[in-house]
């Protein structure tokens, strides 16, 4: 089993596309990301670390809200 790091910006969801062998190591690079986001102003970032099976494509698949600037 793999971890995709998925970040979570005012409402919308942004697939990484990163991923990681262990939960540990998928938190560590987000806690890591986030600080260094942080420190040229990107604030309010959320992250989750989603278990995917190594052998499948991942479909995120979340409604559409009229605040999202993303159309899926």
């Amino acid at each position: 089993m793999e971890f995709l790091l998925v970040w979570i910006l005012s409402g919308n969801v942004l697939d990484s596309g990163l991923r990681y062998d262990d939960a540990a190591s998928c938190y560590a690079s987000a806690q890591n990301s986030g600080m260094e986001l942080k420190g040229i102003g990107l604030n309010g970032l959320q992250f989750t670390c989603i278990p995917v099976s190594e052998d499948d494509d991942l479909k995120l698949l979340i409604p559409s809200t009229p605040r999202s600037s993303f159309p899926f």
